[in-house]
């Protein structure tokens, strides 16, 4: 069995008692203050939220792991933390500032897709005496652990299919954004698996960052450009902060933009 990421691994008796007992994935992470308003989001559509919010989670995961690896961090994603972050995105959005509609309509600037929050991918042996659910098309199979996995998380299967003569595959999704790493670290760890990949895609991409300031938040919006396959070689910021539910914008900084990115992001 295999993870595509340089994890330690976990026996399966620890998965059975961190199921059944309640017991925590990681140790609590370092305390950061946070400031929370209300968030107007009304005026944005349900995908608009919902992309917002794996911002949220994806952004808290990074502050999470400043100091420990995202396999040491739990699954569930501290709310508050989540909730103070996606208020933030959501006053930049729905703010009158011009140069927050250059980011949010212009630009559509949301996190690039590291760590992953809401999938992975599993290739196991078709000679598991787990897989006959699977492949009648049923979200469950008749390996206990694997079942109380997709129970406690929340999680389901989908696209099973063949991958090769000897193994089938299918992905795992989250109904509500989550750390994934460890969740997929257990996955690992079940008889007849061979690989699971979390899907965190190569090279670089356009982004938000965020970090932590007196009584809120400072955001900077991110367009990446010039070879990103290998990494981005330039980049372009919208920087804002939001206090009490209240964006500000600061400053635009660094390289200037292709004349097609300013009038079409």
């Amino acid at each position: 069995m295999n993870i595509s990421t340089t994890y330690k691994y976990y026996t399966a008796a620890l998965i059975m008692f961190m199921i059944f007992s309640g017991f925590h994935l990681a140790s609590p992470v370092n305390e950061i203050s946070i400031s929370i308003c209300s968030s107007d989001d009304k005026t944005l559509s349900e995908y608009q939220q919902l992309k917002y919010k794996k911002d949220a989670t994806r952004l808290a995961l990074r502050l999470l792991s400043t100091e420990k690896d995202y396999i040491d961090i739990k699954a569930e994603v501290p709310n508050e933390m989540v909730t103070s972050i996606y208020t933030a995105l959501v006053a930049v959005h729905t703010s009158e500032l011009p140069k927050a509609a250059e980011v949010t309509e212009t630009h559509k600037l949301h996190t690039f897709p590291m760590p992953s929050i809401d999938h992975f991918f599993v290739i196991y042996e078709k000679t598991a005496n787990w897989c006959q659910p699977l492949r009648l098309g049923e979200n469950t199979t008749d390996n206990r652990a694997i079942n109380e996995l997709l129970k406690t998380y929340d999680l389901a299967i989908d696209q099973h299919m063949e991958w090769d003569e000897q193994h089938n595959s299918f992905n795992v999704r989250a109904r509500n954004s989550l750390n994934m790493a460890p969740v997929a670290q257990l996955f690992s760890t079940m008889e007849n698996v061979l690989l699971v990949d979390l899907l965190v895609p190569d090279g670089d991409g356009n982004d938000i960052e965020i970090k932590e300031i007196d009584g809120g938040w400072e955001i900077n919006y991110i367009v990446k450009f010039d070879t990103c396959i290998t990494g981005c070689k330039q980049r372009h910021v919208w920087t804002f902060e939001v206090r009490d539910g209240n964006a500000d914008f600061v400053k635009e900084w660094g390289d200037d933009l292709p004349n097609w990115m300013k009038k079409h992001g």
